[in-house]
């Protein structure tokens, strides 16, 4: 057996896609600021689990929460039957299931709701990753590749699933605008072996600066789920990418140079920018972070998988190649991987 291997990637989108204008006249912004975080956003359209015909923005606490409950099952399974497909195994075959979400909350936890509906053999072991914000996919591959690590014939699955039109808060506070204008509802997940084709973990490291802990995260006024999200994250953000991507490199004694790949967390079009030029990529290199960008929206923690489904579908990467693979989030925490093809 060798290094864990992402033997295949699948997502899941809700079948209602919604374009800007459309979600911004379901916000109610008529001010030219708030607007212009939808015109602005280099988003063309966005999947929300809501159906355009029954929705009304004054959803109760518990409507909201039970959408989000069907909504990451449904999208949660719907990709892990696809990724375990591409894999060419069977549900029974998995070992072991790492699941997260950050835009709502169940109990039981959602690898025990996934574990019901698909079948999952009672034996398997699981972990549920919350709380953890944009970032948690990569928390989640951690733990998977961990796992396939210290079970070398282990099979595992990792899922991350955000319904974050659960979170959608209407106020006046600009920051929920700007959530508003470029968050999303999706699901990715990975299939993780220590045999088979696809790119072998190489490394993965976490990067907290505790300093900046305040700028992003949830809160939760009458019990409904508020975004916290501070104008400097696209500052801290674009640092921290660099900052772990400098760290990873060194790990293994690379140049910028040497890595092909850049599979990066599609924050928003200013994030995505920052990195670009403080990392020193050109537009090809962050390609696939845009176009996932304008084409979904920001999915929180199922955004970077989404990117890296783009990056596999290309046919770019061949045997050889390096690749980084960065998320954010709240902490402020980058979470990252160090990829070989």
């Amino acid at each position: 057996m060798g290094a864990p291997r992402i033997v295949a990637v699948a997502t899941a989108t809700p079948p209602h896609r919604f374009d800007q204008a459309t979600l911004l006249r379901i916000a109610g912004y008529d001010d030219a600021l708030r607007a212009g975080f939808f015109t602005n956003s280099q988003i063309d359209g966005r999947h929300l689990y809501l159906d355009p015909e029954t929705f009304t923005p004054d959803e109760s606490v518990d409507a909201v929460q039970a959408r989000f409950r069907r909504g990451a099952i449904e999208l949660g399974a719907r990709a892990v039957r696809r990724v375990v497909e591409r894999a060419g195994w069977d549900l029974h075959d998995v070992d072991f299931l790492a699941t997260t979400t950050c835009t709502g909350r169940l109990c039981p936890s959602l690898d025990a709701h996934l574990i019901a509906l698909l079948g999952l053999k009672p034996t398997i072991q699981r972990v549920h990753v919350g709380d953890t914000g944009c970032a948690s996919a990569m928390v989640a591959l951690q733990q998977a590749a961990n796992h396939v690590h210290a079970f070398p014939g282990h099979r595992a699955v990792v899922v991350a699933v955000e319904i974050c039109s659960a979170a959608y808060f209407l106020d006046d506070r600009l920051e929920s605008a700007v959530a508003h204008a470029i968050f999303a509802d999706g699901a990715g997940a990975l299939a993780v072996s220590g045999e088979g084709e696809g790119p072998a973990i190489v490394g993965h490291q976490s990067l907290f600066r505790s300093e900046h802990l305040p700028a992003m995260g949830f809160e939760f006024p009458g019990g409904r789920q508020r975004v916290v999200l501070s104008k400097e994250v696209r500052r801290i953000g674009a640092a921290m990418m660099k900052e772990m991507a400098d760290s990873l490199m060194v790990s293994q004694g690379l140049k910028k140079a040497d890595v092909r790949h850049f599979v990066l967390h599609s924050a928003g079009r200013r994030v995505i920018e920052q990195a670009r030029r403080l990392l020193d990529l050109d537009d090809t290199q962050v390609a696939h972070s845009r176009h996932v960008l304008k084409r979904f929206g920001n999915m929180s923690s199922a955004t970077v998988l989404f990117v890296l489904e783009e990056t596999l579908s290309s046919g770019q990467p061949v045997a050889g190649d390096w690749g980084l693979m960065i998320a954010l989030g709240p902490g402020f925490a980058a979470e990252g991987a160090l990829l070989r093809w």
